[in-house]
């Protein structure tokens, strides 16, 4: 990748008449990208915005939200996430981004505040990770630390994490295992500030292949709940015996059929969404899969996160109840036309 560093004003908002103001901010700078090969292909965005702390920032560069700090842009320097799937979106449930404060309409419960241990990106403390209820020991004898990141769609572990969970016998997306079916691996908990996070098995487990098929060449993994694949989801799965996770043309994953996946009576292998990728502090790292779930607060003003459980399920059941009963009334009015025929 290759450009310069220019600057310019910049504004956020009210570009769809929907924002209750616009955020100018003004002499920003930012990299021009003139040559690449990487990421920006011009089918999914056109621009990233880091949105973590400048020591994470090239030399020089003041990130977006440090200059709308300076410049006293907001009534609260806070941003939050409310992440929705593909499908939800379909159903009319959008994702945002909230500059200045947090939706309250957003999550259900309390938020729960965890105090930033590392400011590169937001490192909060974590306790331990629990698979199918049963701890993993991981963070024994150390200190774990958690950030969390909207670019990322599944979740990345250090090293010496995920060896130790291949020897615990848990896949991981670089260390396939044999098995029955994933559903035996049950939960992903993660305790974050001694609180518990759990992932269902679906959020964070791919489903079985056969070990035939496994060794064949390079079929993906699929995950059953498709969401986007952002610029850090490049984990490969690289020896014979495993498979290949990789997105599909449009960085959107399919669902492949359960007969395309199985063998009956054949052995199976299981891998799940866990990346092996070593990052400042050994951090671990969840990304869209974990921030659908849960709704996230980044609260630069007094240096923590919040996190609480995102409102979208019940939403969802909202909206599949408001149309049920759309239905009835449908129902109902042509029963009332008949009759009256």
């Amino acid at each position: 990748m290759a450009g310069h560093f220019v600057n310019d004003d910049m504004r956020i908002g009210s570009c769809e008449g929907q924002s209750s103001g616009q955020i100018h901010i003004k002499d920003q700078k930012f990299g021009n990208v003139e040559k690449q090969s990487t990421i920006f292909t011009g089918k999914n965005f056109e621009a990233i915005i880091g949105m973590a702390y400048p020591a994470l920032a090239e030399k020089g560069v003041l990130p977006v939200f440090d200059e709308m700090m300076k410049q006293s842009l907001l009534q609260n320097n806070v941003f939050a996430f409310y992440l929705t799937s593909k499908a939800n979106e379909s159903q009319g449930l959008k994702s945002d981004l909230t500059l200045g404060y947090y939706d309250r309409a957003k999550f259900t419960g309390n938020v729960h505040w965890n105090d930033i241990k590392f400011k590169y990106m937001f490192g909060v403390e974590l306790n331990d990770i629990l698979v199918n209820g049963k701890s993993t020991g991981l963070c024994e004898g150390r200190e774990c630390l958690i950030t969390f990141d909207s670019g990322t769609s599944l979740m990345s572990m250090p090293s010496f994490a995920t060896e130790a969970l291949n020897k615990q016998g848990v896949p991981t997306a670089n260390k396939a295992v044999s098995c029955k079916n994933e559903k035996q691996f049950g939960e992903l908990t993660l305790v974050i500030g001694g609180k518990k996070y759990a992932l269902d098995n679906d959020e964070w487990m791919f489903p079985a292949q056969s070990a035939a098929m496994a060794q064949s060449e390079a079929k993906m993994m699929t995950f059953r709940k498709p969401g986007p694949l952002g610029p850090q989801i490049v984990a490969q799965v690289d020896s014979d015996d495993l498979v290949e996770s990789k997105p599909e043309e449009g960085m959107n994953a399919q669902i492949e059929s359960e007969e395309s996946r199985l063998v009956k009576g054949g052995p199976m292998k299981c891998g799940s969404t866990i990346m092996q990728m070593n990052i400042a502090k050994q951090m671990f790292l969840v990304g869209d899969v974990f921030m659908r779930k849960y709704y996230t607060i980044f609260d630069r003003e007094n240096d923590r996160v919040g996190l609480a459980n995102a409102s979208t399920n019940q939403k969802v059941q909202n909206l599949s109840n408001n149309s049920k009963d759309s239905e009835t009334t449908d129902d109902q009015d042509l029963a009332q036309k008949q009759s009256k025929k």
